[in-house]
């Protein structure tokens, strides 16, 4: 189950850095998408902790 978590956290973060790289950076989503980064980030330490 870890390795499962694990693989989502990784495509999702790839899918944020993605979508942050094309978004326009005064697009009102931004900071949305930046937290949710941050979480993922939190995920995938407490996963493996």
């Amino acid at each position: 189950m870890k390795i499962l978590n694990f693989i989502h956290v990784t495509v999702a973060q790839a899918f944020y850095s993605w979508a942050l790289r094309e978004i326009n950076p005064l697009h009102p989503d931004v900071p949305r998408i930046m937290m949710r980064r941050q979480e993922l980030e939190d995920k995938a330490r407490r996963v493996f902790a």
